[in-house]
């Protein structure tokens, strides 16, 4: 990795590994998007969305604990660790929670191997989410109940707001409208540590069901980034107020899916067969040193883990599982670094 002059993926990942990204992006957009152009795609997605919002009318609160639930379900990890989820299906008017965009200090500027292992675990957090959103199809009895004709609807929506990102001229039209402060949110979410009940509470908003199911498991994704932190708060904001910007979301929704796949499919490979295994097994690789992380991420996109590499993956998910059996891991200690 050379000196950055951005934390762009261009500037973090070699050329070998960014062509694997983008051939990756480019045969997601065929499945995504199919023979659509943008135009309509972008025409297609608004028909699609009004009637999901239309047919979703007098089941909300229905439709927030089910997401909320199968969120749990899908991720042990949750209930294990105490989360508490905060879910709620809004209007467009009401989504208000916006990425730090903060200042960074001249004495306080971050590392440029801190700024790029941010990013790439914002991107994974954004990959992990849009995974995670197609898990409605878990639900299916119970959403046919509602209407039988919304878990085609939730899939159409999902692929057409997912799919534009990798196309590079919605990437560009994207990031024209945010430069001119344009909203182009769908759902928000955060994560808050709840000192007073000593637990994570993930506040999740979105327009519709797929969308607030991305939000929540944006949410938990979050709470496992901050493992990528270090010990001093004030470095950790600075480097939060350096990257988390809606200017990087773009990309990190393109490429952030396939760093997901690939450190993912480390865990599906394995012998272990304990799903909690798996947040936790991201979160040791978020504090892995510099020098061991970022060639553990680009080996893993490019399938080309050492020996060594792979041997300390299943050592690691081995042990974790061995630690949750004893019931002595989890995600308690994440609070130290916010």
């Amino acid at each position: 990795m050379g000196p950055l002059l951005e934390v762009d993926y261009e500037k973090i990942f070699s050329p070998q590994t960014m062509t694997a990204l983008k051939g990756k992006s480019g045969e997601s957009l065929r499945q995504m998007l199919g023979d659509k152009n943008l135009m309509q795609a972008l025409t297609k997605s608004k028909a699609v969305l009004d009637e999901i919002i239309e047919a979703e009318d007098g089941y909300r609160d229905e439709l927030e604990m089910v997401a909320a639930q199968m969120v749990t379900d899908a991720y042990p990890i949750i209930e294990y660790a105490n989360i508490k989820i905060d879910a709620k299906i809004v209007g467009l008017g009401d989504l208000n929670i916006q990425p730090g965009d903060g200042e960074v200090s001249m004495d306080n500027t971050p590392a440029e191997a801190e700024k790029a292992k941010r990013r790439i675990i914002n991107g994974i957090t954004q990959g992990a989410s849009i995974r995670g959103a197609f898990g409605f199809m878990l639900f299916r009895e119970y959403i046919n109940d509602i209407n039988p004709a919304l878990i085609d609807k939730y899939s159409e929506i999902l692929k057409l707001a997912f799919g534009i990102y990798d196309d590079e001229n919605a990437i560009a039209m994207m990031l024209a409208a945010l430069a001119q402060g344009q909203k182009m949110q769908g759902g928000e979410s955060k994560m808050e540590y709840d000192e007073e009940n000593d637990q994570f509470v993930i506040k999740a908003k979105a327009i519709c069901f797929p969308m607030l199911v991305h939000e929540i498991v944006k949410g938990l994704y979050e709470i496992v980034g901050t493992k990528g932190f270090g010990p001093d708060r004030e470095k950790n904001q600075a480097v939060v107020n350096a990257v988390d910007k809606l200017s990087n979301e773009p990309r990190d929704l393109q490429y952030g899916k396939f760093i997901y796949d690939a450190i993912s499919a480390i865990y599906n490979e394995s012998d272990v067969d304990d799903p909690r295994v798996r947040e936790l097994f991201f979160a040791e690789v978020y504090k892995l040193i510099d020098d061991e992380f970022f060639p553990f991420i680009e080996n893993a996109i490019n399938g080309e883990l050492k020996p060594l590499q792979r041997k300390w993956a299943m050592d690691t998910m081995r042990d974790i599982k061995r630690d949750l059996m004893k019931d002595d891991t989890g995600l308690s200690d994440l609070d130290e670094n916010l």
